[in-house]
């Protein structure tokens, strides 16, 4: 599998899926010292620190029906969320859809892009970009974030080798991935479900109808789809979308 490594890119994702468009392997990686426009979901940025993080992108082929290949951000939070912990020592959180935390406060940032989806089975991609805080200390985060971010330093009080995390980061999103190809989705989300963030607290959002809900969150269900309980009893499903914990009124 082929290694890419940039000090400086605009976007790993970016590059991953040129590479992907040109033929590149399953597990061909691209990763960065720095990215100068490193991206989250629905086009939020990413916060890179040059040297400290880990952001990199993975190009993947999945042997999987066109319908399942939105489950593969939940599958990556599996496989980042279990080797986090078993890094650190500390219990990660999932946020649902992308986010994976410790102790409420941010550490990963996933985004799942893919290759249109009427391209033939043999030209279907899915590009997988995954921004850690690894060895930062929260001094190096700008002032309004400190309070809402952690780093895997913070966590362990020990600093990694970003090569190795990056290569093992590599084996168990595949190794995760090649899980779900043979056993299906259900395993992996009740992993995924014994790391829920949301469960059962109060939270805001927007449902499919475009409406925003304040409601409980009941979790994703066997689509990867988020489930909200509204006050009045109703249970709305969210696709996609910002999801926060509800603010006190």
């Amino acid at each position: 599998m082929d290694t890419y490594y940039f000090e400086s890119i605009d976007s790993t994702n970016v590059k991953a899926k040129e590479l992907a468009s040109l033929g590149a392997i399953s597990g061909t990686t691209v990763w960065a010292g720095y990215q100068s426009e490193g991206r989250g979901r629905l086009g939020k940025e990413w916060h890179s620190i040059a040297g400290n993080g880990l952001y990199c992108s993975i190009v993947l082929r999945p042997e999987l029906e066109v319908e399942e290949l939105s489950k593969i951000t939940l599958v990556t939070g599996v496989a980042v969320g279990t080797l986090l912990t078993e890094l650190t020592g500390k219990e990660v959180q999932l946020k649902w859809p992308n986010d994976i935390y410790f102790s409420g406060k941010k550490c990963v940032g996933i985004l799942a892009e893919s290759s249109p989806l009427n391209n033939e089975a043999n030209e279907r991609y899915v590009v997988i970009g995954v921004g850690i805080n690894v060895n930062q200390s929260l001094v190096d985060f700008p002032m309004e974030l400190r309070s809402t971010v952690t780093t895997m330093y913070e966590e362990a009080g020990k600093k990694f080798d970003l090569k190795k995390l990056l290569y093992a980061l590599r084996e168990r999103l595949i190794s995760q991935v090649n899980m779900f190809e043979q056993h299906g989705f259900a395993p992996i989300l009740a992993e995924w479900r014994k790391m829920d963030f949301l469960l059962g607290r109060e939270m805001e959002c927007v449902d499919v109808e475009g409406k925003v809900v304040r409601g409980v969150s009941r979790g994703p269900d066997s689509d990867g789809n988020l489930h909200v309980e509204a006050m009045d009893g109703s249970l709305h499903r969210v696709l996609s979308g910002d999801v926060r914990l509800a603010t006190k009124t």
